[in-house]
């Protein structure tokens, strides 16, 4: 074979095959512009609810500061100083008076010569091992749960919440 021979069979057989498909023409501009509104859309949401989040947060935490600042919390216990400054008597049932004749702790009758603690709030009355050991570990009355010691509180505003 010549070479114009060999050459027009490469010319033929380059010839034959399939038409080269024009380049893939770009999207309509409309249908960027929605997917583009759509990613902005879902970041303004992003941002808002982060935002969202951290304010609630941030008003979660100055709140339990300002508990912690503020009146005690009756789960917490009393000093033993404060509790030996408590009121006590021994109790006399001829004495009688309109008080309870049984402590509300332990649930037994006061006898004679028992002593018993009276907190100043509120009255109520209970024997001195049972009232103590409440106290220790809350500082509210064990029938009515009023709260016991009062702390000053400052009156300036010590949080910026408005929650």
């Amino acid at each position: 074979m010549t070479r114009t021979a060999a050459n027009s069979i490469f010319l033929s057989a380059t010839n034959s095959s399939p038409p080269i498909e024009k380049a893939a023409e770009p999207p309509d501009s409309a249908a960027v512009e929605s997917d583009f509104v759509i990613i902005l859309a879902a970041l303004l949401c992003t941002i808002i609810s982060v935002a969202g989040l951290i304010s609630v947060a941030r008003c979660a935490w100055l709140r339990r500061r300002s508990r912690t600042i503020g009146q005690p919390s009756a789960h917490r216990g009393l000093k033993k100083k404060v509790v030996r400054t408590l009121p006590k008597f021994t109790y006399n049932s001829s004495s009688g008076g309109g008080a309870a004749a049984e402590c509300a702790i332990c649930l037994a009758e006061y006898a004679d010569g028992d002593e018993v603690r009276v907190l100043p709030q509120c009255g109520h009355g209970f024997h001195i091992e049972c009232v103590d050991t409440w106290l220790r570990s809350h500082s509210s009355c064990p029938s009515c749960r009023q709260i016991l010691v009062a702390i000053d509180v400052p009156s300036k505003r010590t949080t910026n919440c408005y929650c």
